[in-house]
């Protein structure tokens, strides 16, 4: 059940949410009808040479609604407040595949870096964070990838047979990643994930050395839809700016330490912090309010 919620995010809510069934992909996309559009008033767009990067957020599909309608989620204004240049990508859903969505992201990233931007990190929710580890494993102009909630596959309740792919797709998806750094979100009450995505994530972006978050369910933030809030902006915005803007990560990262480097001293309090010796390492942070939350790190140097 979802959340009392103004009619307009409860649209947002069915969007972001994936509601496709299981298809096997084409061999050869067709292309999709996109757009790629500012997040923010194009008159504030510093340009590649002034800007600390340029963000590209994906949103999710629906078979109801058009996605490319829903607001960007509070988050990405923490990036173009830090000086980042933020943009969309509005996919129609008639056509929006993983695919021809994928290869039209990645051609927009190219198009960004050629155009001066030194940064781009694709960004997206659910279908949109699919989307975005696709044209990283596409395009080495792609310099890290955001996802919250990943899915593609349908819901417990929607594809009860199929939905199991949300996690098997996502490892390979992750596999075959090429320098892109990744951060990735995954929430306690999510109806699209099969569970136990966040250590196996961890296990493969450790083995190809990338550096990584992987925050598994954090406290407060409950449902699929949770990236989409002011509560999620507030505790993990600032430490997702950090995380993007370090071109030389390595070693251990975590939202604290991210922090420190950064000088941004409005990241939530962080009550514990504990060293654990899986792979070469890891981080276990306990936040204040509660839950634990595993942040897991970089091995290697991307």
């Amino acid at each position: 059940m979802l959340p009392r919620f103004s009619p307009a995010l409860l649209v947002a809510f069915f969007c972001m949410g994936t509601v496709v069934a299981v298809a096997t992909l084409p061999l050869e996309p067709a292309a999709a009808q996109t757009q790629l559009v500012p997040a923010q008033d194009a008159a504030s767009l510093l340009g590649g040479q002034r800007a600390q990067g340029a963000v590209i957020w994906s949103h999710g599909r629906s078979l109801q609604k058009e996605c490319s309608l829903v607001p960007t989620p509070e988050y990405i204004g923490t990036f173009r407040a830090a000086g980042w240049d933020t943009f969309r990508l509005n996919r129609l859903r008639a056509d929006d595949v993983l695919p021809a969505s994928a290869a039209a992201l990645a051609g927009e990233a190219e198009a960004l870096k050629h155009g001066g931007y030194r940064r781009v990190v694709l960004a997206g929710q659910s279908f949109g964070a699919f989307v975005s580890l696709i044209a990283a494993g596409r395009s080495d102009a792609v310099d890290g990838v955001i996802g919250t909630a990943p899915a593609a596959y349908g819901s417990a309740q929607s594809n009860p047979a199929g939905y199991g792919l949300n996690a098997t797709r996502l490892y390979d998806l992750l596999g075959a990643l090429r320098r892109a750094r990744v951060a990735l979100f995954f929430f306690e009450g999510d109806i699209f994930d099969p569970g136990g995505r966040a250590p196996i994530a961890d296990e493969i972006l450790s083995a190809h050395g990338l550096a990584h978050l992987v925050v598994d369910r954090p406290a407060g933030l409950p449902t699929h839809w949770a990236g989409i809030g002011p509560a999620f902006a507030t505790q993990f915005a600032a430490c997702l700016v950090a995380f993007a803007a370090d071109d030389v990560a390595s070693g251990t990262l975590n939202c604290r330490s991210l922090a420190a480097a950064a000088q941004r001293p409005t990241l939530p309090a962080l009550s514990r912090l504990t060293s654990l010796p899986r792979g070469d390492s890891a981080s276990v942070i306990d936040l204040q309010i509660g839950r634990r939350e595993d942040i897991v790190p970089a091995v290697g140097r991307r």
